[in-house]
């Protein structure tokens, strides 16, 4: 809501500074697309991809049932009401079409697996509310490349005294345009290419020390998530369990420390400081060879799975190795490949809980979320 807020001053900002020449009918013409009062609902864009994957994971996994099932399918939703319409929507495409299915979320406060992030007061105390933990980020707003960008949104928008504020709000709405309405030529023809890949280095900034690889507990709060993951795949291992599928809907604020838990998502590791490490004074050509892209990462319907496999033995094999299990990891959908598994997606159970071993078993959540 913050966001459609200060897009919504900007454009009286902009309107109001017009009559230098520039190009500005749509600046004119422009209502807010944005209702205040659906900012937490999942949009139309959003459903429909959504729908799709569901469709295309239902002809992945062809065997399994096609009718909802509360004894062989789990559907978990953050308080968030767009995970629950997610959920909803993920559910239509892969039961083709409307079924009843039942929809589980933990109170507020109380869900440590999906919004972890939410009751870890540790983490609240040094990363989220500690301005020092994303000091980079801010920075960057003092950098010659933002001073350099605000220079140029002057001049595209010809509005000469367009602030820092201005500038950052019509970012937004060039990224809501593109993401909701497939719209470039508004909000977005306020940019060139150079601001716009440095303003996503600029999120990425925010998104790397407070959800990422930056601090250790930014990502490390996630292990009660993928201690339930594997928890739900180690009981259907033990043949406690005749479950199928367990879905779970959050947020990016749940993907990104996720990706970093399972180490998929950084490979930036310079050989020193001079390299540039995630600096408000690293060089944009320099932050435009980073792995590390929040964007790739954690898109739209952003999905981390695991596909568990229970594959036959080959004749001649032992009898204790009839039956193998084994788990395919897909990051928004591709394989993803541990170095541990030697080169193969299909990777042992065995093998790839003791690669996390460490966060399954031995990360106690309160014990590092709570203040002494």
């Amino acid at each position: 809501m913050k966001d459609i807020t200060r897009i919504g001053k900007t454009h009286s900002r902009l309107l109001a500074a017009q009559g230098e020449g520039v190009d500005s009918k749509w600046i004119k013409n422009w209502t807010n697309p944005f209702p205040v009062e659906t900012e937490a609902w999942l949009a139309e864009p959003g459903v429909q991809e959504l729908i799709a994957m569901g469709k295309r994971l239902r002809a992945r996994l062809s065997s399994l049932p096609v009718h909802f099932n509360a004894d062989k399918f789990a559907f978990e939703h953050t308080w968030k009401v767009r995970t629950l319409q997610s959920a909803e929507a993920f559910a239509f495409g892969f039961f083709d079409g409307l079924q009843p299915v039942f929809y589980h979320t933990e109170p507020i406060g109380d869900d440590q697996v999906l919004r972890f992030y939410d009751n870890c007061p540790v983490f609240a105390a040094q990363i989220e509310q500690n301005k020092s933990a994303t000091i980079e980020h801010r920075n960057y707003r003092e950098s010659k490349q933002m001073k350099k960008n605000l220079a140029s949104f002057r001049k595209l928008s010809g509005f000469a005294g367009a602030t820092q504020k201005d500038f950052e709000a019509a970012y937004a709405g060039c990224a809501f345009d593109v993401a909701v309405r497939g719209v470039f030529d508004e909000w977005c023809a306020l940019f060139d290419d150079e601001m716009l890949l440095s303003m996503d280095y600029f999120q990425d900034l925010k998104h790397f020390y407070r959800k990422s690889h930056g601090h250790a507990l930014s990502h490390e709060i996630a292990a009660p998530l993928l201690q339930d993951i594997f928890h739900t795949m180690k009981q259907r291992v033990l043949g406690k369990s005749d479950f199928e599928g367990y879905f779970r809907f959050a947020h990016a604020e749940t993907i990104l420390p996720l990706a970093a838990l399972l180490n998929v998502s950084y490979f930036d590791r310079h050989a020193s400081d001079k390299e540039g490490h995630f600096r408000a004074d690293t060089p944009l050509e320099l932050a435009l060879q980073r792995k590390f892209k929040s964007s790739a990462l954690s898109p739209f319907a952003a999905n981390i799975g695991f596909v568990l496999y229970e594959c036959t033995s080959e004749e001649g094999q032992s009898s204790a190795t009839s039956s193998r299990f084994k788990v395919k990891t897909l990051l928004n959908e591709r394989n993803v490949e541990f170095f541990e598994c030697k080169g193969q997606t299909l990777c042992p159970f065995e093998v790839l809980e003791n690669i996390f071993h460490r966060w399954i078993y031995e990360f106690n959540f309160d014990e590092h979320c709570a203040i002494p």
